[in-house]
């Protein structure tokens, strides 16, 4: 049995990130993160809570976290994440309210040691010292340059991503490019990416971010302002119901959009022809309130983690089920190590092939074999090509 407090405790004064996720009927956030943060010379944690989609801070001392972790967070949560320079270590709530304790995974983190020292021989896009403005401003890179402890999670998010980008547009010549960012929140990658494209390799791009709330997207405007931007603007927009870009596009890019959002979006990207798409799904609660007993795979829903981790997966793999009967070639990465972020599959999909009709109706009969539903699998229907 496993007493989080006490390992929170000792994990502090190494801490890179606590994250508190799956929330009981009790919590009173959707999601709480904890940081270590540094305010002139004193050394603090800041707490991230999510609720109703809007983020809270709190910028607490020692005595200060450890004590609303135990009367706010501990027992309220289903699984807690636990990184810090020795590691990642991931607690599961049990029934009667202790933790279960997986085991220890090394995690690559800045500042020396031996999995610093491999991280550091990867080849980085975004390499430390390099005067990229949006880095700076979105408070990744300090002023002279260098990653930001606190941020070094989003720092490698987004340089991966930058990575599998470049990997993809390597061989193509630059010219006329149209990106789309569904859920683009405070926009760090967008930002990035219209960066790779327009500054380091010359595409004439025009890019547009969404996202559902208007100071996020006033104050990504101000920036691209700032920048020079011209052809980077951010929209007020909800994906599933809102009128949008209504040419053919040639990419889409979505990371963490939530749940169902994900689906609408590459409905989008399917309905004007977008020749690649790179989606980060989030949140796949869809298929997991729905689904019911029905076969074979019962076995995988009789414990509730069980269930919720198989639908996540049920999710993409429909996802890449619609997407390669559209023609594409698909790939599912692994975007970032786990102990970074749970949120660690990529959709990767390249259309090159003309649509069939293979695999949509086997989804669909698994949808009703167990009751459930799936939304681009529904949304689909309107353009499912014929079974060849």
């Amino acid at each position: 049995m496993s007493d989080l407090k006490t390992e929170l405790a000792a994990a502090l004064p190494r801490l890179h990130k606590a994250v508190f996720s799956q929330p009981t009927e009790g919590a009173e956030y959707a999601k709480a993160t904890v940081r270590p943060l540094r305010l002139k010379d004193r050394a603090l944690f800041q707490l991230e809570a999510i609720r109703d989609n809007k983020a809270f801070h709190f910028n607490l001392d020692e005595s200060g976290l450890l004590a609303l972790a135990d009367e706010t967070l501990i027992g309220r949560y289903r699984q807690v994440l636990l990184t810090d320079d020795g590691g990642a270590r991931q607690f599961v709530l049990r029934r009667d309210g202790s933790y279960r304790k997986s085991g220890a995974s090394a995690v690559p983190l800045p500042g020396g040691g031996p999995a610093a020292a491999h991280d550091r021989e990867k080849r980085r896009l975004l390499a430390e010292g390099e005067n990229i403005p949006a880095l700076v401003d979105l408070g990744v890179f300090t002023e002279d340059l260098h990653i930001v402890k606190a941020k070094y999670d989003k720092y490698r998010q987004i340089d991966r991503f930058l990575r599998l980008i470049d990997d993809a547009f390597a061989s193509v010549e630059p010219g006329p490019l149209t990106v789309l960012d569904f859920g683009c929140g405070k926009s760090y990658l967008t930002f990035i990416l219209y960066y790779y494209f327009a500054v380091r390799r010359g595409f004439d791009v025009e890019m547009i971010g969404y996202d559902l709330k208007p100071d996020v997207v006033e104050r990504c405007n101000a920036i691209a302002g700032k920048y020079g931007y011209e052809k980077l603007r951010f929209l007020v927009a909800d994906v599933s119901k809102d009128r949008l870009y209504d040419k053919d596009f040639d990419l889409l890019v979505t990371l963490h959009a939530c749940d169902t959002a994900t689906d609408y979006a590459l409905d989008f990207a399917l309905r004007h022809h977008a020749k690649y798409i790179f989606s980060v799904p989030c949140c796949q609660h869809e298929i997991n309130a729905s689904i019911r007993r029905g076969g074979d795979l019962d076995l995988l829903l009789g414990h509730g983690i069980l269930k919720e981790r198989s639908s996540a997966l049920l999710t993409d793999a429909i996802r890449a089920a619609v997407l390669e009967d559209m023609g594409y070639e698909v790939d599912l990465l692994e975007f970032i190590d786990f102990a970074h972020s749970p949120k660690n599959l990529m959709i990767r999909a390249v259309k090159k092939n003309p649509p069939r009709g293979k695999k949509i109706p086997l989804c669909r009969a698994l949808a009703g074999r167990y009751g459930f539903t799936q939304t681009l699998l529904e949304l689909c229907a309107a353009y499912e090509p014929d079974r060849g």
